[in-house]
């Protein structure tokens, strides 16, 4: 019988990749299209991006940067895509989303399906808008 962590995470064996370990088996299926279909020089892997620098707030207490971490960042044909796979959205994924646009001036292309990947994939290779 197999065994989930308490996060609901399948065994890390289940989502391994060319010895990469996805957070998902989801992930790890998007990874393999990319790689099928474009070739592993158009895309990198978990890019991240500073929404709010680290600072020192009245008393002196050091807080945090706030950072997004994408799941791919997409370059092709001079365009760059921000590609997140999602199985559902949170409401911190929801708050960092609309601090990504704002700071950035994109839009996060989130994934729920193989073959919602596959479009985007068609698209892009065609030069269409996603």
């Amino acid at each position: 019988m197999r065994t989930f962590n308490k996060y609901n995470v399948s065994p890390k064996a289940d989502r391994t990749c060319d010895g990469i370990v996805f957070d998902s088996k989801f992930e790890m299926k998007a990874y393999e299209l990319l790689r099928d279909n474009l070739g592993k020089q158009y895309f990198t892997l978990s890019p991240k991006y500073e929404l709010q620098p680290k600072f020192r707030d009245s008393a002196g207490k050091a807080i945090r940067c706030i950072t997004y971490v994408g799941d791919f960042l997409v370059t092709y044909n001079n365009k760059e895509y921000v590609v997140d796979t999602k199985g559902m959205e949170t409401p911190v994924f929801k708050m960092k989303e609309k601090m990504f646009k704002y700071i950035y001036s994109k839009d996060i292309i989130k994934i729920k399906s193989k073959k919602r990947m596959l479009e985007f994939i068609t698209l892009i290779k065609n030069e269409k808008e996603f």
